[in-house]
This record gives structure tokens, C-alpha cells and sequence, in this order.
């Protein structure tokens, strides 16, 4: 998964592709800041059917690996899977 954001100011978690001058966005979601420090998540194109999205790269203002907690969040989300913690060593 990558964190992308955009020109417009919106940061979206998705799988990312690049093809020519275009990246190519599928399974996004916005990070949306509610308050108090946190954050909720709605669909990148909420009202569209298309998925995959076609974004000109010249929208971009840069790709990143999102937090590990983003990342699990959103996978749980997308796909119902959870993510178990990291168990530490025991000595």
C-alpha cells in the first residue's frame, strides 16, 4: 500500500500503479482528520463506480509507505482481515 497525496491537499492509502504520465489508484480511501488527533477513513470516490482511478501524475505531490497502523486499519476495512499485534521474545 502507498500513501499518496494530492495537489488538492487529500491523502489517500491504495494500491498504486504507474502507467506513462498517469498513476493509477485502486482500493483508496481518504484519510479525513475528525478532531482531537484522529482520524476517520471514507472511499477515495465515494460516488463513482470506476476502481481503478486514473490520476495525472502532475496531481501528485508525493508517494510513501503509510504508518503500519494505517495500513492494518485500511486492509481491515477493505477486506475484513485482522491484523494480529506483534508479539515480542519472551526470555
Amino acid at each position: 500500500m502507498n500513501l499518496v497525496r494530492l495537489t488538492t491537499g487529500e491523502e489517500i492509502v491504495c494500491k498504486l500503479e504507474e502507467d506513462g504520465d498517469f498513476y493509477v489508484i485502486s482500493e483508496g480511501v481518504i484519510i479525513v482528520p475528525t478532531g482531537d488527533g484522529k482520524v476517520g477513513m471514507v472511499p477515495f470516490v465515494p460516488y463513482g463506480k470506476g476502481d481503478p482511478i486514473r490520476v495525472k501524475k502532475q496531481f501528485v505531490m508525493f508517494v510513501t509507505e503509510p504508518h503500519t497502523d494505517i495500513e492494518d486499519y485500511v486492509r481491515r476495512m477493505l477486506t475484513g482481515i485482522q491484523v494480529p499485534p506483534k508479539q515480542g521474545i519472551v526470555l
